[in-house]
């Protein structure tokens, strides 16, 4: 009876294991942007594409942006970007993002997922840093 009872108390374990989420990604996570291309679209507006960066070894590539930016007012942009993680830094998938930006630390929202992002919202930071044309993106991400 008691094997009965051990053998029971596993499989329950096991079930609940099995039909709880499992966390495939970081919450919170960094990755450093070095610009691929750019190009304008129309009068106002361009398109670019981004290769992504581990920010403690920056020749190891963790994935890819692209978006599209217009230009609202004099100094501020209206983006649209999709950035593509490989798996090696926060998770493996796409994470869709858009906001303003001008001048100064940036504050985009996230608007979803793909893959291990299915469902998640939260923010993406973009900081920049000594280097002109290279910023950081850190995320902030909750499901």
């Amino acid at each position: 009876m008691r094997k009965f009872i051990l053998a029971a108390g596993l499989a329950a374990l096991g079930a609940a294991v099995l039909a709880s989420p499992a966390v495939a990604f970081d919450h919170h996570f960094t990755v450093v942007a070095k610009p691929k291309s750019s190009h304008g679209v129309g009068h106002n507006a361009f398109r670019f594409k981004d290769r992504l960066f581990d920010p403690h070894n920056r020749h190891d590539k963790v994935g890819q942006d692209r978006g599209l930016c217009r230009s609202k007012h004099p100094n501020k942009l209206k983006c649209h970007l999709r950035v593509h993680l490989n798996g090696e830094i926060g998770g493996f998938g796409d994470i869709r993002v858009k906001g303003g930006l001008d001048s100064g630390p940036d504050h985009l929202v996230v608007l979803g997922g793909s893959d291990d992002f299915d469902g998640v919202a939260g923010k993406l930071t973009i900081l920049n840093t000594k280097k002109e044309d290279v910023v950081k993106y850190r995320f902030d991400l909750v499901r």
